[in-house]
């Protein structure tokens, strides 16, 4: 045999082995600690999320503090043939950092996900672009506080009367038995945000409660439009083993289950849409703004640009082919129900655990609004009451709801003195249920560093109020002002649950005032006692959020 060729085959085989070594095993970033047998894989990571996700049905956190056992917070993942690793960081601090002070080096990253497929055109799918500056402008006045006041709080208010209702009946059905409560969190949070978003009641609680009461089953618009919602959340499980992102997307597009919610959500905000814009035809006859026509987001949103058209003399447009008006709207229902409807079942589970607390949460809220009945909704939202600002945050530093934030370097930066190159992908953990690996003041940021020195110098993990994390304490919240009084401190500690800067959660405002309502009507309504161990799970089942698996309560009128 000719040795040339023989030698030319050899050479071929072994070209052709670094080749794909190199393009579709993982390539990992210099001093970044990883999972070296990961690294030995073309699947990378993935086998493993997908145990870890198997045994616990949930990966975020699990995968996210391996920090520890790597002793640094920060550490890479390969989740992808033919991309740079996902960097993930452990560290509220520098995560808070990236968010609030860094935002020309990272952006909100924009990879191939649920937002893109579903609302490509909303703001939470799209870069930081003027373009995105001015769609963001044009819905910020929907969450100033003087809006929500005027128009959406009556709206939730109504939703918590009715959450109130439905446990009383399922309180005498349920014949002293713990009830499974997570699905009337859903409904709950579903008409609020739907009522606020739109100005139309969807009444899914008042659904559960006739069907309650008669044993039948009702069908309503609003049921349908639960279950879209829920197919969204369900699909996140769709990304988390996907080997390639694109195809899933594209697979998902063409199934029918996308088609049929697609159809359904379609019709609805159509139907909403041209049903408001015939009103505001008829009421905008140049005389005046016509605000106090607004009834929800959508009204202030569609006026304005009505009113923007007639005085510029165009036609008015018609908003069914506004895409970005229609995604933006369907943000509001996708990101404002889940998250809100999590951290509640989260709260009621916090409290059956923690009776002390549940019990001063009660007692300082019949100090603020003593009397037989519950506190008009003018006097919830404006009364101070340090306890339940306390609980809340609490809660939301325990339940984990949003467990990540997704960011992408926009430019060659560091993180802790780790090279980071443009376009890697940084997932950055939220929690700050743990402390994290300790690091040297001199690998952090200059942002980081200047934050510090300007809020005193003390690190944050050796703070009284920063032990015990694994504890629900709403007592970590307040401090000792200069006069020896005890007050709340919203800053008492790092809170990235929304994000921050620019990108962070644009509905922040709008969640905050749907707790404080949903949980005052509630905990002035109801106890809620301990529930047996097989019904008192705290495992989670990860989904685009982190529900908790079960959310049962032993109700008693209070």
């Amino acid at each position: 045999m000719d040795i040339p060729f023989i030698i030319g085959g050899i050479l071929a085989v072994v070209l052709l082995r670094a080749l794909v070594r190199r393009l579709l095993y993982p390539r990992p970033l210099p001093g970044i600690p990883f999972d070296k047998e990961a690294a030995k894989r073309i699947a990378g990571d993935l086998p493993t999320i997908a145990a870890v996700y198997k045994e616990l049905t949930e990966w975020s956190t699990p995968i996210g503090r391996r920090s520890l056992q790597f002793g640094s917070p920060i550490h890479q993942l390969f989740m992808n043939p033919f991309t740079k690793p996902i960097v993930m960081v452990d560290d509220p601090r520098e995560v808070s950092d990236i968010a609030l002070r860094r935002s020309k080096e990272f952006d909100r990253s924009t990879a191939t996900g649920i937002w893109q497929t579903f609302i490509p055109y909303s703001t939470i799918a799209q870069s930081t672009t003027p373009e995105w500056r001015a769609q963001r402008k044009t819905w910020q006045d929907t969450m100033h506080p003087d809006f929500l006041r005027r128009v959406v709080a009556k709206n939730i208010y109504a939703s918590a009367k009715d959450l109130t209702k439905l446990w009383e009946v399922r309180y005498l059905h349920s014949s002293g038995h713990p009830v499974d409560v997570s699905g009337d969190f859903s409904f709950a949070a579903l008409d609020a945000i739907w009522t606020a978003t739109f100005g139309e009641r969807l009444d899914t609680v008042k659904a559960q409660i006739q069907m309650l009461e008669t044993g039948k089953t009702v069908k309503t618009k609003g049921l349908d439009m639960h279950s879209t919602v829920g197919y969204i959340n369900d699909l996140a499980n769709a990304w988390r083993g996907s080997f390639w992102p694109a195809l899933t997307q594209w697979r998902i597009q063409r199934s029918s289950n996308y088609r049929r919610y697609m159809e359904v959500k379609d019709r609805e905000v159509d139907r909403i849409l041209l049903d408001a814009s015939a009103r505001f035809q008829q009421l905008l006859d140049g005389s005046s703004d016509g605000d106090e026509h607004d009834t929800c987001a959508m009204d202030l949103v569609l006026r304005r640009n009505m009113l923007a058209a007639q005085k510029a003399g165009k036609p008015l447009p018609d908003p069914t082919k506004d895409v970005r008006l229609r995604d933006e709207l369907l943000l509001f229902i996708y990101a404002g129900h889940d998250t809100t409807s999590i951290t509640l079942q989260w709260f009621v589970k916090f409290m059956a655990n923690n009776q002390e607390a549940q019990t001063k949460l009660r007692e300082a809220l019949r100090s603020t609004f003593p009397g037989d009945s519950l506190p008009d909704v003018t006097d919830l939202i404006t009364r101070d009451v340090p306890y339940l600002n306390a609980t809340i945050e609490e809660t939301i530093r325990c339940a984990g709801t949003v467990g990540r934030i997704l960011r992408v370097a926009t430019t060659d930066t560091e993180i802790f003195g780790h090279k980071i190159p443009a376009g890697t992908q940084i997932t950055a953990l939220t929690t700050s249920r743990w402390h994290p690996a300790p690091v040297p003041e001199e690998q952090r940021s200059p942002t980081s560093r200047a934050a510090l020195e300007k809020s005193g110098g003390a690190d944050w993990t050796r703070k009284p109020n920063a032990q015990d994390l694994e504890k629900f304490a709403p007592e970590r919240w307040f401090k000792i002002d200069e006069n020896g009084d005890e007050v709340f401190d919203s800053n008492a500690m790092i809170q990235n649950a929304f994000g921050g800067g620019a990108r962070g959660c644009f509905g922040r405002r709008l969640a905050m005032m749907e707790l404080r309502i949903m949980i005052t009507l509630t905990v002035m309504s109801f106890k809620f006692l301990p529930v047996p161990p097989e019904l008192n799970s705290f495992q989670a089942t990860e989904q685009l959020l982190r529900p908790p698996t079960q959310c049962f309560v032993k109700l008693e009128a209070a």
